[in-house]
């Protein structure tokens, strides 16, 4: 009996202390602070074992299409390029002040399962500043996002540079 009142004793001084914690506003929420390595883990460990339990259903249709490629690139240039970078771009006055930091995709975007791309562009990850583009824009329209991810590292600054956004009316599901 005394070794279960002992459980119960540090599990409850445990909660009192994490509450007390919570509420002395000693955690420095602001971006200029980096988060010590436990914090760093458990968030990174917690987002890859979410988001690979939610991609295991995800098929990607054939991404090398180049007209989809062009379409997601214009996407890409109109919606991301501010925080994940561009062939002509690997920081920007957004990008430099994002904690977490946004992946580099022109580095990082090839070696990203293209169904975490998807799932990520669509769903977003609460308190990164990744939005979920999937509330106004189509599967579709995503996935050819997903095509010039994984094609960025492939581009050139001039070809990059020459993509136009004409689609905008087409883009949102409304």
């Amino acid at each position: 009996m005394k070794i279960f009142f002992t459980i119960v004793f540090t599990l409850a001084a445990i909660v009192i202390a994490g509450i007390v914690y919570i509420y002395s506003g000693s955690y420095d929420v602001s971006a200029n602070s980096a988060e010590n390595k436990l914090t760093k883990w458990v968030l990174r460990t917690i987002r890859e074992s979410s988001i690979e339990s939610r991609i295991k259903n995800i098929t990607a249709p054939n991404l090398e299409n180049p007209s989809l490629i062009k379409q997601g690139l214009a996407h890409y240039k109109e919606m991301c390029e501010d925080c994940h970078g561009s062939p002509a771009k690997s920081e920007t006055e957004i990008s430099v002040g994002l904690n977490p930091p946004a992946p580099n995709l022109v580095k990082l975007g090839s070696v990203i399962p293209p169904e975490e791309i998807f799932w990520v562009t669509k769903n977003g990850i609460k308190m990164t500043g990744m939005p979920a583009w999937g509330k106004t824009h189509s599967d579709d329209k995503i996935w050819a996002i997903v095509a010039a991810v994984k094609k960025l590292n492939r581009i050139s600054v001039k070809e990059y540079d020459s993509i136009k956004f004409s689609d905008e009316k087409e883009d949102h599901k409304h």
